[in-house]
This record gives structure tokens, C-alpha cells and sequence, in this order.
């Protein structure tokens, strides 16, 4: 079986909600090959909005999420409240959260299991 070709988009700590219409009314908008999985990676905070505006085609993904499903961890996210915004996809190991922030080898391996 072919493998599908991947694209995917961090837009990383940008934007506000009018800039993000514009930008999702140009990703709606745009001649896509369906042989294509096209994912973005918004903001957390910006998931619901983002997941209710764009084309179903296109997938959302968050861009971190916590090693457990609730608690007191104050600004944190974690996998459920990610589904249940319409997020299918989250980034893990990111070279900023790694050297920014200094997440371990073990610690991404957590929020995996």
C-alpha cells in the first residue's frame, strides 16, 4: 500500500482570531489533492474556533499536550480536552519544548503512553 504524502503546518504562538479567518479561508479555499493528509497545529486556545471553521479535509492538531488526562496542572492540556475540541493530532518533542523548556527524552515518552 502507498503511503500518503504529509503536510503539516506549526503556526506556533501566532495569530488572533481574524488573522486566523483569513488564513482559513485561504487553506478552505485552496485546490487540495486528496491523496495529500494536510494538518495545522494552532494554538491551543484556538482549537475549537479553528477545528469549527476549517474544511473537515484539513486535519488540527495541538502543539503540546500533558502526560495525564486531568489534575491541578494549571495551563496545561491534555489529550482528551484536545479530542474533544476536534483535534485529531498533537506534536510531541518539539525542538523548542526540548530547548526552551528543557522536556526530557522520559518526560515526552510519558505524554505518548
Amino acid at each position: 500500500m502507498a503511503r500518503r504524502f504529509f503536510v503539516g503546518g506549526n503556526w506556533k504562538m501566532n495569530g488572533t482570531k481574524e488573522s486566523l479567518e483569513e488564513l482559513i479561508t485561504t487553506l478552505n479555499t485552496a485546490d487540495l489533492d486528496d491523496q495529500t493528509e494536510v494538518v495545522c497545529a494552532a494554538p491551543s486556545i484556538y482549537l475549537d474556533f479553528v477545528r469549527s471553521l476549517l474544511d473537515p479535509r484539513i486535519m488540527v492538531a495541538a502543539q503540546n499536550c500533558y502526560k495525564v488526562a486531568k489534575g491541578a496542572f494549571t495551563g496545561e492540556i491534555s489529550p482528551a480536552m484536545i479530542q474533544d475540541c476536534g483535534a485529531d493530532w498533537v506534536i510531541l518533542g518539539h525542538s523548542e519544548r526540548r530547548h526552551v523548556f528543557g522536556e526530557s527524552d522520559e518526560l515526552i515518552g510519558q505524554k505518548c503512553s
